[in-house]
């Protein structure tokens, strides 16, 4: 108890300092200008403002983040980093985790002060202003004035507008502190400490002045305020995505600290390709859906656009290279794979499996079920996408006039019989020349046969699994030249194995 009181006591006295007193004396000045105009701006719109126009707007105002807010919070940061952080500190508290999380707390001793004469004297400048649970007329109305025009439309009161947006700031703030002091902890450089903190303040004033609403996503003062929030993204679900992936992707790091890091990055090196493969699949996907509209198209919209491929009929640069990654890429990370069990092959295994053809089906039959697997998860993945961009949830779509049920057969099974073709030419080209750069070379030719007016006829078995080709022919037909394709590449394994050994 007697610990609790001594902590109030300090907080108060920190709180009526001089420095925090001519803080709360600038921001009223420049509260009563801004009240002003607002007051200014109502009476040209001829519509009643209340009480929350005016303390939600200070909260909101992009100058007072850019040029006031963020500057001092950075100041507070870097130097409780600075002054705090001392191996005899370390060795007192044991781990950098330990450090950080004091860090965090003596941060926010000082923040909340900053935090708390923001919040007071947005409301202390709505006295003697009309007040109501509700939106005014003025934050309903959609003019050039009114920044709150969607953002009355999302919360049914202002109280909540308000409650959120104080919740948005101590988030920011918190992930902006904890990123600092990550970094310091792991480069213990103050110039780049202070690097960051310039540039993290050139661009809050790149998004506040020069980036559109639909890339404000990159602009740090986009997470200060929530009417610039809701500006910059189709769905508060996808702003919503990119803060909950910043809080794992630090709590990762904040528990991974005291490791030995680079022994984790060998462990994770052999994922590393996977995780790059992945990660250009989500950003094409993402590119695919910023080019379609929000409330019009659907989500399967942005999963058939991502996946249409290219044709003799159908050609972009786009498609055709968005196919190269997807399709392609497996195959590369397949390719690898394979040449380790192809290199992996000797007498033992000889001995085990008895003859080739077990020794064969032992590991392509898991590679079958990872196809499949990839399949359904790219998938579910553009469907997850394309809610977060806020296309509508229906079961339908509005870019192919063409069964749904259909686009699924085809992307499902032609799909997959179309990487397991390619899986099987590469493994023929690896096994009979036992060099992983046929593989390489073998997909250059299927990239050439993919060009325009070379496959008119959809009788060579490359890139037949594009949705494009519903256009021009059945996807029963497609599934027939793949089968054919597949038993004679199959047959000629076979063959080959009989020819290479004979147990």
């Amino acid at each position: 108890m007697w610990s609790m009181r001594r902590n109030i006591a300090k907080y108060l006295e920190e709180l009526i300092k001089f420095k925090w007193i001519a803080l709360g004396i600038v921001i009223y000045f420049y509260g009563s200008m801004l009240k002003k105009q607002i007051i200014e701006n109502a009476f040209q719109e001829r519509t009643v403002i209340n009480s929350w126009d005016i303390s939600l707007n200070m909260l909101n105002d992009m100058y007072i983040i850019v040029y006031f807010i963020i500057p001092i919070i950075l100041f507070i940061s870097t130097s409780s980093i600075l002054k705090d952080f001392n191996y005899q500190t370390l060795i007192r508290l044991g781990t950098i985790k330990k450090w950080i999380l004091r860090s965090f707390l003596r941060f926010w001793k000082k923040s909340s002060v900053l935090l708390l004469i923001w919040a007071f004297m947005s409301l202390y400048m709505t006295i003697n202003l009309p007040f109501s649970w509700e939106w005014s007329q003025f934050s309903k109305s959609n003019n050039v004035h009114n920044d709150f025009h969607e953002t009355s439309a999302l919360f049914s009161a202002p109280l909540w507008g308000f409650i959120v947006q104080i919740g948005l700031l101590v988030l920011t703030l918190s992930l902006l502190h904890i990123f600092l002091s990550l970094i310091y902890a792991t480069t213990k450089k103050k110039s780049v400490l202070l690097v960051i903190c310039v540039v993290f303040f050139i661009l809050g004033i790149i998004g506040f002045k020069l980036l559109p609403n639909k890339y404000g996503f990159l602009a740090p003062t986009t997470y200060f305020s929530i009417t610039k929030y809701i500006h910059s993204f189709v769905s508060p679900l996808m702003g919503l995505g990119i803060v909950l992936g910043c809080i794992i992707t630090c709590f990762v790091y904040l528990l991974l600290i005291d490791l030995n890091i680079k022994q984790y990055v060998l462990s994770i090196r052999s994922y590393l390709p996977f995780l790059l493969y992945l990660f250009l699949c989500v950003m094409g996907m993402i590119s695919t859906s910023l080019s379609l509209t929000a409330g019009k198209n659907t989500i399967f919209d942005i999963w058939i656009i991502s996946f249409r491929g290219a044709s003799s009929e159908f050609f972009t640069y786009s498609s055709f290279f968005y196919y190269i990654i997807v399709f392609f890429g497996l195959v590369y990370l397949v390719n690898i794979e394979m040449n380790k069990e192809i290199d992996g092959m000797g007498y033992y295994k000889i001995i085990r499996f008895r003859n080739l053809k077990k020794w064969f089906w032992s590991w392509f039959k898991k590679i079958l079920i990872k196809i499949a697997f990839l399949l359904t998860f790219l998938t579910a993945l553009s469907i997850i996408i394309g809610a977060i961009m806020g296309m509508k949830l229906k079961f339908d779509i509005t870019v192919f006039d063409l069964s749904l049920y259909m686009i699924f057969y085809h992307f499902f099974i032609n799909g997959f019989l179309q990487i397991v073709l390619y899986i099987l030419l590469i493994f023929i080209f690896s096994w009979t020349r036992r060099a992983p750069v046929q593989g390489l070379i073998l997909v250059s030719i299927f990239m050439i046969l993919m060009l325009p007016g070379i496959n008119s006829l959809g009788i060579i078995p490359v890139g037949l699994n594009s949705l494009v080709y519903l256009e021009t022919f059945s996807p029963f037909y497609i599934t027939l030249i793949l089968l054919i394709a597949n038993l004679i590449m199959y047959f000629a394994i076979k063959y080959i194995f009989t020819k290479n050994l004979k147990i």
